[in-house]
């Protein structure tokens, strides 16, 4: 009996999560503004612009969306879990935080 339940255990963490769609209204001092991630296709938008995702780390504790803007412009780094907020670097400074619901 044990040894089905370890077979199952394993089948279960075996399989991978299952992709998510997350859509948010991030807010700086300016405006609102959505962003969409998609996990399937680990692509992010904002707005109508499309941004770089160059990695994504997805933990029990944590769900963070690390790439790049347009134009030489910042890097970001997108948290889902266990808060939402986007973070913007330049260089390896943080100049922008922007909070997300």
């Amino acid at each position: 009996m044990r040894r089905i339940l370890f077979l199952c255990f394993l089948t279960l963490s075996a399989t991978p999560l299952r992709a998510e769609t997350f859509r948010l209204i991030c807010e700086n001092q300016r405006r609102e503004y959505a962003m969409v991630f998609d996990d399937e296709t680990r692509s992010l938008k904002a707005g109508d612009t499309d941004y770089r995702v160059l990695a994504v780390e997805r933990h029990d504790d944590r769900f963070i969306v690390v790439g790049l803007t347009v134009d030489q412009g910042p890097t970001f780094r997108l948290h889902l879990s266990p808060y939402r907020k986007i973070e913007f670097f330049i260089g390896n400074q943080l100049f922008q935080t922007d909070g997300c619901r």
